[in-house]
């Protein structure tokens, strides 16, 4: 069975298909055959269509059982967040002639958040794609490793695809939490705060102050200090800082296999002793 999932804002300084490692997919061209299915499916209307030209890239998955492929996808869209943090790529529809069932558009629709700098368009490269395929595949077990990580993903998609700043920032502080927050329950501002500062080395963005002021937000938010609208005024930057946090913490995670130690609550609680202590992991 063949899925066609047309890729927008996906800017591609190369040529050929790329091949995913541990997954039957590959990203290829967007051929007029694929843009024709639409046409035959009434779910789609003619604007869908005309939208859909815009595309000139997919990810096409040939599988047999199309269970774990949204998901699949979902995670390939964080693994594209965290290592091409300025690069807008995003999905809105699966096509497959096979089977029409599973052509659908789709309503979570990760959304991009203007950065606190302008950039240049960016372009990701094969070389780029090689890395992505390695945090991919990593996230692909970070996400069964434990309830945690599996959150903490969870979390992060649901803040990427939220229509309201609002709704974004809580969710990816809910994803710091997961990551970062005891088993024990007890006060969780100084402890969340302090480990992710900790864990990212206190750079740029990601001191100790930082995260305290996101976190003061966020407990103003659900505390009812501040007033919930469809969003918070001239807070957007303050949604940019709070991605930054998130994505760095999970690249680092993924690139030093850190993500493993959540397999053992133990194992993780000691991990974060030592970081507090300051004699390192």
């Amino acid at each position: 069975m063949r899925i066609v999932t047309p890729l927008f804002g996906f800017g591609y300084d190369g040529d050929k298909e790329f091949t995913f490692a541990t997954r039957p997919y590959h990203i290829g061209k967007f051929e007029p055959a694929d843009r024709d299915i639409a046409n035959d499916i009434e779910l789609f209307s003619r604007q869908d269509v005309e939208w859909m030209r815009d595309a000139w890239w997919a990810l096409i998955a040939e599988i047999d059982d199309p269970g774990t492929y949204t998901q699949d996808m979902n995670l390939l869209l964080v693994g594209f967040r965290i290592y091409m943090r300025s690069f807008g790529v995003f999905v809105k529809y699966h096509l497959c002639k096979e089977n029409a069932r599973l052509s659908c558009r789709l309503n979570d629709v990760v959304k991009e958040i203007p950065p606190q700098e302008e950039t240049a368009p960016l372009n990701v490269t094969e070389k780029d794609l090689a890395e992505i395929d390695t945090g991919f595949t990593k996230l692909l077990e970070m996400e069964r490793i434990s309830d945690r990580t599996h959150n903490a993903l969870y979390f992060l998609y649901r803040g990427l695809c939220a229509q309201k700043m609002i709704d974004g920032f809580v969710y990816l502080m809910m994803a710091v939490e997961s990551l970062f927050s005891k088993d024990k329950r007890g006060p969780a501002t100084k402890t969340v705060c302090s480990r992710a500062s900790a864990f990212l080395d206190s750079r740029k963005n990601c001191t100790y102050a930082d995260v305290e002021s996101l976190y003061d937000l966020r407990s103003k938010i659900v505390h009812g200090r501040v007033r919930t609208s469809n969003d918070i005024k001239g807070k957007q930057q303050v949604l940019w800082r709070l991605q930054y946090v998130v994505c760095e913490c999970m690249k680092k995670l993924l690139d030093n296999d850190l993500y493993q130690m959540y397999a053992d609550d133990s194992q993780k609680e000691s991990y974060f002793q030592r970081l507090a202590s300051g004699k390192g992991a």
